[in-house]
């Protein structure tokens, strides 16, 4: 897969990163074929990495996730 991207995104505790990790690890992408998505947690942090088999496809994988992690951002915020 010729298009990459790599995001590395902080939360507050270890504990809240991995509660965001197996959340969001639930929605697979549709496209399998298309587009591959990893997550893993380092202390903190929550790092994703995307490899697309186009940009466009890229782009589109890269959004939906953003959207679910603004979810899973706004609920912590809420109720943590």
């Amino acid at each position: 897969m010729d298009y990459k991207l790599d995001l590395e995104i902080p939360f507050p505790s270890a504990h809240l990163a991995t509660v965001a990790m197996q959340v969001l690890s639930v929605d697979k992408e549709l496209k399998t074929d298309q587009v591959q998505r990893s997550m893993e947690c380092k202390d903190t942090l929550l790092k994703v990495h995307f490899a697309s088999v186009s940009a466009k496809m890229l782009r589109v994988s890269t959004n939906s996730f953003m959207e679910m992690m603004q979810m899973v951002l706004r609920t912590m915020d809420a109720y943590a």
